[in-house]
């Protein structure tokens, strides 16, 4: 591969950036790294054969494409991956080298790291060599940049997946240089590296805001915050001094000069406080922070200087209506080790009964393997999606990821609400309705992080088919009205009202088992209740600010004998079956009907002497448990023949 190297001249202060030297990896060849690199295996150890896909063997680290791997890392193409996952596990000691360069005045190195594993963050250092390529040369001068755990980032739109960063070369100006990445983990799977770019800023004075800190975003009350912020040096110098600005609402500016101790290098961070806190009002309040000079010079780039932070103030709280959110799986075992002991405790918290200050919402998802769990569907994709949830169980209190237990349940329950939220539901011929009102305690007349989301909530079905011995489900939902939640801007106690309707559909087979994706509800019990909760978060923070919960009582399921290919006929569910099977008979007219199974040798192995049948649909359960895995024949008897069909046992 060729190198992207450029040579420059110095160049004047105010000017875009040059760019010394860089390396995309994307023109290199398989997993080989870039022509003209080199590496130092340094521990010898030998890569386990998880990762023997991507070719380590002895090689210190390897190029990947992660365009089709990772879809929001897709910008990035071919990265640079170095891995410290080795059989026996051992601690990683390889180098990756870049070809030799001179480093200008003034000039920085810049890369982008993602660690491709939450559970097991990698861990590396940049290191610098001023004389030759071998592991003393690289020891011999201070590490440029370490870090104990690179951040693991799913990805989105603005970053791809991956974290910038940056360290100042200055103190090798004018000398012919090698960088080195050097793995140093322990059992970590990968890390990729990406964009690696020497260059020199274009002026020394050039900070940025990167957040402001610490503000409670809703209060009750008018009142004081102290406002803090993150500074970051951009400029090519180091930060001794910071002119910080802030304002309320575009009011009037208060500035403070800061002195940071230590001071900020390039790619540098350090948060600050202003001695003077923000008067905030009720309603809406848009905190702006600002830096307008470093080192007594003036700010040279204002894109990048400003970050602003929302407080909403309310004119008072009530005591909330706790919820919970659970993502799990009829093929999850540690689903079903956990719900063996969650399931009681919401039970014996009355989740979404009336009276109850908990409420109580479980996505079941599509994972793991077989990945078949007939309540998955697309709202709860997008449920998950708004969580970034990739683990199964994962239990939310008011919007915040937590252990599944009593004490947490206690802590939700003891968080401030800013709404009180009235729902209702109906059942009648087939319909639900559900209404409710919700009445806000902040005034927010625009850009609204507010969302109402209501949800319709299947209180319990059985599910033999389940792959884990959980076989019950709970508060599972159903539909949502819509997943991604409907924006509304508040005006303190106005209430805003919310409804819809829903023609109920059933379960796509006999057994009354939805197919997958689909919104129809479990028909597998006889009477149930359709639960609706109804909800008020913050789309940015994911703050629940209020839930509540309505239900309908007792609804008796319709007959799950759906389809007769005429009248004098039967059908079974669930078939297959395991311990139990009903069959449903359809007669024209009134008739006795006795009934038989035998198996396939003929062996009548159930009969069944009935009394008069009446005309229309009638029902008969059998108990299943003992009966052998197999195919059986269905013979009913009546007074105008016989009608037959099959029977499946499974166990």
């Amino acid at each position: 591969m060729k190198k992207q190297l450029l040579a420059i001249a110095f160049l004047a202060s105010g000017v875009a950036s040059a760019q010394v030297w860089s390396e995309n990896f994307n023109a290199a060849t398989g997993s080989l790294i870039p022509v003209g690199w080199f590496q130092n295996n340094v521990d010898g150890l030998t890569p386990n054969a998880s990762i023997s896909a991507y070719n380590f063997g002895t090689n210190a680290g390897v190029t990947r494409n992660v365009t089709t791997a990772f879809a929001l890392h897709a910008s990035h193409q071919n990265v640079l991956v170095t891995t410290s996952r080795y059989n026996p596990a051992g601690t990683s000691n390889d180098y990756v080298i870049s070809p030799q360069f001179t480093v200008p005045a003034n000039a920085v190195f810049n890369w982008d790291a993602t660690s491709f594993d939450p559970t097991a963050t990698g861990f590396y250092e940049v290191r610098i060599s001023n004389t030759g390529t071998t592991a003393a040369n690289f020891l011999a001068n201070p590490a440029l940049f370490t870090i104990a755990g690179e951040i693991y980032n799913p990805g989105d739109a603005a970053t791809a997946g991956f974290t910038t960063r940056g360290v100042s070369l200055n103190a090798y100006a004018g000398q012919n240089v090698y960088l080195a990445i050097r793995d140093i983990g322990n059992d970590r799977w990968q890390i990729a590296y990406d964009n690696f770019a020497v260059l020199v800023p274009a002026n020394q004075h050039d900070g940025s805001i990167l957040t402001v800190n610490n503000l409670t975003r809703y209060m009750v009350g008018a009142g004081n915050q102290t406002v803090s912020a993150t500074f970051k040096q951009l400029g090519y110098g180091t930060a001794t001094t910071a002119v910080m600005n802030y304002n309320v609402n575009n009011g009037a500016p208060v500035s403070q000069t800061i002195t940071f101790a230590p001071s900020v290098p390039y790619y540098g961070t350090q948060n600050f406080s202003f001695t003077t806190p923000a008067n905030l009002t009720l309603g809406t309040n848009n905190i702006k922070v600002w830096v307008s000079a470093i080192n007594g010079g003036a700010q040279a780039v204002a894109a990048n200087d400003t970050a602003s932070q929302y407080v909403y103030v309310a004119s008072q709280s009530v005591t909330i209506n706790a919820l919970v959110e659970e993502f799990t799986s009829s093929t999850c075992v540690p689903c079903q080790n956990l719900n063996a002991v969650w399931d009681p405790i919401l039970q014996s918290n009355n989740a979404n009964l009336p009276g109850s200050n908990l409420n109580a919402v479980k996505y079941q998802v599509n994972w793991p393997a077989p990945g078949n769990d007939p309540s998955y569907n697309n709202d709860v994709l997008t449920r998950r999606t708004y969580y970034n949830c990739n683990s199964a169980p994962t239990v939310l209190f008011n919007g915040t990821p937590g252990t599944g237990n009593q004490a947490n349940i206690n802590v939700a329950k003891t968080w401030p609400a800013y709404a009180n939220i009235t729902p209702t539901i109906t059942y009648n011929a087939g319909v639900v309705t559900a209404n409710a009102t919700i009445t806000p305690f902040i005034t927010i007349p625009s850009n609204s992080p507010i969302r109402v989301y209501q949800a319709l909530v299947q209180s319990y079905y059985n599910y033999p088919g389940a792959s884990t011995t959980q076989k019950d489900y709970h508060h599972a939902l159903r539909q949502m009205y819509p997943a991604s939640g409907t924006s509304y801007n508040t005006v303190d106690g106005t209430p805003i009202p919310v409804t819809f309707n829903q023609t109920l559909t059933y379960g796509s087979t006999a057994a009354g088992t939805p197919a997958q994706m689909s919104t129809n509800f479990w028909t597998s019990t006889g009477t149930f209740n359709y639960e609706y909760v109804v909800w008020v978060q913050d789309v940015v923070t994911h703050q629940v600010l209020q839930s509540n919960s309505a239900f309908t009582s007792s609804v008796t399921v319709p007959s799950q004998v759906k389809v007769y290919s005429s009248d004098n006929s039967i059908g079974i569910y669930p078939n297959p079956a395991k311990d139990q099977a009903v069959v449903g008979i359809k007669l024209d007219n009134n008739s006795f009907a006795d009934i038989t199974i035998t198996d396939i040798t003929g062996k009548v192995v159930f009969t069944n002497k009935a009394a008069e049948v009446l005309a229309g649909t009638s029902e008969i359960t059998i108990n299943t448990s003992e009966f052998a895995a197999g195919t059986y024949n269905v013979s009913v008897k009546t007074n105008g023949g016989i009608l037959k069909e099959k029977l499946i046992i499974v166990k």
